[in-house]
């Protein structure tokens, strides 16, 4: 996980944030799949996407050690 990334767990969400650039992602546990829905309704910046990209995988790794994927 990159130094400047908070990832924290709430019950069945990831949540992964820059705080530095207040950018934040909720990821929903479905079954065992990771969904983020508001990431369907934005057209992100190029900032925002390389954010995603790393803060998806943040998240995948979080949940591979819950057990959850």
């Amino acid at each position: 996980m990159p130094a400047d990334f908070s990832v924290a767990v709430d019950g069945q969400h990831i949540v992964v944030s820059k705080p530095s650039a207040g950018l934040s992602v909720t990821y929903r546990k479905q079954g065992r799949v990771l969904v983020a829905p508001q990431l369907w309704r934005t057209h992100p910046s190029a900032e925002e996407l390389n954010f995603y990209v790393r803060a998806w995988k943040a998240a995948c790794a979080k949940a591979r050690s819950l057990g959850w994927i």
